[in-house]
């Protein structure tokens, strides 16, 4: 039984650019917050809507809170990472918030409510993990000023002129707690899971836009090529009819016509391409099945390649271990499979190098092999060069619009196969694929 090799699990939520532009959003919305705190302190005064907030104290934790937001701001402006800053920051916002609601007053004020904000706060920056991180702590935090305040080790400041004895209503201490904690636990979920959902949007529309912008410059790169071989075989022919009385002049129309010829049909393998994926993306494409002679498909298409091969200085070797059943599949998505690995295969192996087709019964599948001796493929770009105009991006590699190899993926796919590579840094790479020698209808045994 043979498996594609599991891909690696990598998302990133946000790039590092976001995190510090979030961060410094956050920051600064923790700055005007901290300015109504001060502007409460002030106005805090026993003539003041009978007030009783400690003003020393709150003052002070203002200018602390202060202190926190604008060091934070500078510290964006260095090299530290954003998500230890982030952590660092809403910890020490958290710990404001808890001295803060002690000092106005405790269960008898909506302060503790403040802990939602930095609970939202902490799942823009951080995901989900983070806000359920800063909901715990705001929770434990809570419940050791309201555990404080219940053996008298802190004394319960007065709001409004109400008194209230937390030694005497403990059990109205632990409904309190319970009232902020649910509350605080289900904004930790949602909009940890919203900001998640979010920034996975964000991510993909990047990526989309990313591809979008490099498409125009990738098909221009090769669309023109064949279009400039047509152009100029036509304009030289024109320039041999005129002087159609010189020697030699039909072998060199001749030539000519075979440079526009095959100009016109890169470009139109190209184009077709592009619709027969535009078609497997839709679910609009739907094989022509057919029973097919595994080895003279194969050498074909070897013999077909072989003038490109030679003219790389390159060989192609056949390798079918025959008897090979006969096949049930379409013999023209299978000829464009090969052809694709195998112009792959040419443009990156070296000069004095040969190219190997391999092909084998294996169980109920038939697996071809097509193996080159190129600089090979990092492992970090091994899963990514099948989607749609991926590239690897290296000095030595030519480029390329990224469709041949995700085309090879959904053609094998249509027809209920599985495609990988096997490749290893200066080894060369090894594409494999396996076709099912006898096609099943869908819903059938």
């Amino acid at each position: 039984m043979f498996r594609k090799p599991h891909p690696k699990r990598s998302e990133h939520l946000s790039s590092s650019f976001d995190e510090r532009q979030d961060l410094r959003n956050t920051l600064l919305a923790g700055g005007i917050l901290t300015a109504g705190l001060g502007a409460m302190a002030i106005a805090s005064t026993s003539q003041t809507l009978a007030l009783q907030i400690p003003s020393r104290a709150t003052i002070i934790l203002t200018i602390v809170s202060l202190l926190i937001t604008f060091s934070g701001l500078l510290a964006l402006r260095s090299a530290i990472p954003a998500r230890p800053l982030a952590y660092g920051t809403l910890i020490a916002y958290t710990a404001i918030i808890t001295i803060l609601v002690h000092l106005t007053g405790g269960p008898l004020t909506p302060v503790p409510a403040l802990y939602l904000v930095v609970v939202v706060a902490a799942s823009f920056l951080l995901g989900i993990q983070g806000a359920f991180f800063t909901a715990v702590l705001s929770i434990i935090g809570y419940a050791f000023i309201l555990y404080l305040e219940y053996r008298g080790v802190l004394a319960m400041v007065p709001i409004w002129e109400l008194s209230f004895s937390p030694e005497e209503r403990g059990p109205l201490l632990v409904v309190n707690w319970l009232t902020l904690s649910l509350p605080t636990l289900t904004t930790a979920f949602l909009a940890g899971t919203l900001a998640e959902r979010w920034q996975r949007t964000n991510q993909h529309l990047r990526e989309s836009e990313r591809l979008r912008a490099g498409l125009t410059d990738m098909l221009i790169h090769d669309l023109r090529n064949p279009l400039s071989s047509l152009m100029g075989a036509l304009e030289l022919l024109e320039l041999t009819d005129r002087a159609d009385s010189a020697e030699g002049a039909a072998e060199e129309r001749e030539e000519l016509l075979s440079y526009a010829r095959e100009g016109s049909e890169r470009l139109l393998q190209l184009i077709n391409t592009m619709l027969d994926l535009s078609k497997m993306e839709a679910g609009r494409f739907e094989p022509t099945w057919e029973k097919v002679e595994v080895a003279p498909l194969v050498r074909e298409v070897a013999k077909e390649a072989s003038l490109s091969a030679s003219l790389a200085e390159q060989q192609i070797e056949l390798r079918l271990e025959e008897p090979l059943p006969t096949l049930e599949c379409d013999s023209q998505l299978l000829r464009r499979i090969l052809d694709n690995l195998l112009s792959n295969a040419i443009k990156y192996t070296p000069p004095g190098s040969t190219i190997l087709i391999h092909v084998h019964k294996a169980g109920h599948h038939i697996r071809f092999n097509v193996i080159d001796q190129g600089p090979g493929i990092p492992k970090a770009y091994q899963e990514a060069i099948f989607d749609k105009f991926s590239q690897v991006r290296r000095s030595d590699i030519r480029r390329g619009t990224g469709l041949g190899l995700a085309f090879c993926k959904m053609a094998v796919e249509a027809q209920g196969g599985l495609i990988w590579v096997e490749s290893e840094e200066g080894k060369g790479s090894t594409f494999s694929f396996i076709l099912p020698i006898h096609h099943r209808e869908e819903g059938g045994d």
